[in-house]
């Protein structure tokens, strides 16, 4: 599965109406804003790009073992009142002849006054305490830096690459990169978590250099140390390949029982978010025992943190481990959020595992409250239903639902922030024959496709999944009179997604899949006796693997092959081939053709089946499985080509 759900980015303030009744004034520190359009379903807001951050940000928050490197943002105890007086005075003095205490004292206070007001810190009236602040950013003490960092986090600042705001923190950023060398490992943590309260841990280059030392010698963390590394890994989004993940595992592996569930929960999302798998197979088992040990202690958040992980990092040794934790996740269906929901659907994607009731207790929910459900989380839904080829029979029909909500005009402002998502939509909902042609129009036009794909339009930019839909709509639609991908632009793709031949191919490199579509091929060819007889090629080029094409007469036997059909790799034309007898096609069932220990074809293979026969071709499938080392292969084939009247 090859998906990229993007998360809405643009930063800025919402409103802090509620804060000032609810919570002290200068508390605001805490508040993590989030733009969205005020027409926007409620529900949209609910799944805030910070909500997984600030709750694991929160679980080292109420953990006093983690007081020394942790932010309270509540512990303000000391912090003065600021009069409107003293502020005016404040912002017009001349800070050139002030020491460097005076000038941190004079931001401290204006800092508290500007919090939770209207102030941008790129007013110009600032600008004469912001520029000496950076003038003299090298003289300022580990103390008075560290409360520079803090009071950032007090101020309207939307655009943290805003030129003025740049060389602001920029120059906080470098005195921090010049001096952490020298700081213990609680101290670097401490300003690290600034820098997080600061909602810049992602631009600092501070906090990425602070992980990837402290990530090089994990043996010298602490649990909780390693906890809160794995928590700045995740908000700055990066680890290197550089970095030693096995005794970065082996560590975690180590201090296992010191970990709560939670902190597991904090683990798990730093793996997720920077990518990088756990290959520890017994760690990964651990964490499931553990999952499954708490699971009434987990959150939505945290099982949302777990599942990710789980569905990037299982592999075919741990399926038992899955199998039971989906289980269990039946009865949790309805006491998460629907989000959490759409975790729980694709855990099982990556392995192509298919849990039944699982699938029709989300199903069901997500029709129920379809209402209050994001598009990208029914793209998801639908994406995985057709992967796993399963109708979870809802009551009314998800599929229905779902088309509804697409033709929605309640939702038009969510479709334009989220273009591919409606478009990625369709694209799942054709693998199982549902094309709506008043959607599919508006999705395939030039407009929407540039606002999906950009200015430029090319085969590089076009993915498979487009390609589908649109190839779907020329094969399995004839009467669609809507609008289709430019001719160049489609021919293009179809080429772009049909180089790979593996039977050209001879290399040690070979994938599992390529190694068995080469011998299919090779003992075809020895059957056939003949090259000309037999064809390896597209003829569905927004399928990823080729198919094998031949043509019998009325005995059975092989006949040769046209050149209209011999000198093309990918077809174009989904027209049916010359009548010149019989027409079949091989297909080969690779790993992830078949869903997971099952001879059933996965909803991609049986519209690809489903798509050969509506242009003239008989499919033969040959499954990974049936070349087995203690059968006779030769044979095998022998005999299934036989039972189709394939007289080799």
């Amino acid at each position: 599965m090859s998906r990229t759900i993007n998360y809405l980015t643009t930063i800025g303030r919402i409103s802090f109406s509620y804060y000032r009744t609810a919570l002290p004034k200068i508390c605001l520190i805490n508040v993590r804003p989030l733009c969205m359009p005020s027409s926007f379903h409620e529900s949209f807001i609910k799944y805030s790009v910070g909500r997984e951050n600030a709750n694991a940000h929160n679980t080292m928050v109420n953990d006093p073992m983690y007081s020394d490197t942790i932010v309270n943002p509540y512990d303000c105890k000391d912090w003065p009142s600021v009069t409107d007086e003293e502020f005016n005075k404040l912002i017009t003095q001349n800070y050139q002849s002030k020491s460097v205490d005076e000038i941190c004292e004079d931001f401290f206070k204006i800092s508290i006054f500007v919090s939770g007001k209207q102030f941008s810190f790129l007013d110009q009236l600032f600008d004469p305490i912001r520029e000496q602040l950076i003038s003299v950013a090298s003289q300022l003490s580990d103390d008075q830096l560290l409360k520079c960092l803090k009071l950032l986090s007090l101020w309207n600042v939307k655009i943290a690459k805003d030129p003025v705001y740049f060389k602001f923190w920029s120059a906080l950023d470098k005195q921090c990169i010049e001096r952490f060398r020298k700081w213990s490992l609680n101290k670097t943590l401490l300003y690290m978590d600034h820098w997080y309260m600061a909602r810049m841990a992602r631009m600092s280059n501070f906090v990425w250099m602070a992980v990837r030392k402290l990530a090089r010698k994990p043996s010298r963390l602490t649990p909780k140390q390693l906890v809160q590394m794995m928590f700045y890994a995740n908000t700055s989004r990066k680890f290197t390949q550089s970095l030693p993940m096995f005794d970065i595992e082996h560590e975690l592996n180590s201090y296992f029982d010191d970990f709560t569930i939670k902190e597991l929960g904090i683990i798990a999302l730093g793996f997720f978010k920077t990518q990088t798998p756990i290959r520890n197979l017994e760690l990964i088992d651990k964490i499931y025992s553990a999952v499954l040990s708490n699971f009434n202690n987990i959150n939505s958040i945290e099982l949302a943190a777990f599942l990710k992980i789980f569905r990037y990092c299982t592999k075919p040794k741990n399926y038992v481990s899955m199998l039971k934790l989906m289980d269990s996740l039946v009865d949790k269906v309805d006491q998460v959020n629907i989000l959490c929901c759409v975790h729980i659907a694709l855990l099982g994607t990556n392995l192509l595992i298919k849990h039944d009731e699982l699938l029709n207790k989300i199903s069901q929910r997500m029709v129920n409250e379809i209402s209050e459900t994001r598009i990208k989380d029914l793209e998801r839904l639908v994406l995985v239903l057709s992967m796993l080829n399963h109708n979870p029979q809802t009551k009314p029909c998800i599929f229905d639902a779902v088309v509804n909500e697409l033709r929605n005009t309640k939702r038009k402002e969510e479709f334009e922030c989220f273009p591919r998502s409606y478009v990625y939509t369709l694209s799942y909902l054709a693998l199982n024959k549902i094309y709506p042609y008043d959607c599919i129009s508006k999705s395939l036009t030039s407009e929407a496709l540039h606002k999906c794909f950009g200015k430029t339009l090319n085969r590089f930019t076009i993915s498979r999944d487009i390609l589908s839909l649109n190839n779907g709509l020329l094969i399995e639609c004839p009467d669609y009179t809507g609008p289709f991908l430019p001719v160049k632009l489609n021919e293009s793709c179809n080429n772009h997604g049909a180089w790979h031949i593996p039977t050209t191919t001879e290399s040690n490199k070979m994938s599992h899949s390529d190694k068995f579509i080469s011998k299919l091929y090779r003992e075809l060819s020895c059957m056939f006796i003949d090259e000309s007889f037999l064809h390896v090629c597209y003829p569905l080029p927004h399928h990823s693997k080729p198919d094998m094409l031949f043509c019998i007469d009325p005995s059975g036997k092989p006949i040769d092959l046209p050149e209209s059909i011999k000198s093309r790799t990918a077809f174009h034309e989904f027209s049916k081939p010359p009548n010149i007898g019989k027409w079949f096609a091989i297909v080969p069932l690779v790993r992830n053709s078949v869903l997971f220990n099952s001879s059933e074809p996965t909803g991609q293979t049986l519209c690809k089946i489903r798509q050969l026969k509506k242009i003239g071709y008989e499919p033969i499938m040959f499954s990974h499985k049936e070349f087995s080392n203690d059968i006779n292969v030769h044979n095998q084939i022998r005999e299934k080509l036989k039972s189709y009247g394939v007289d080799v």
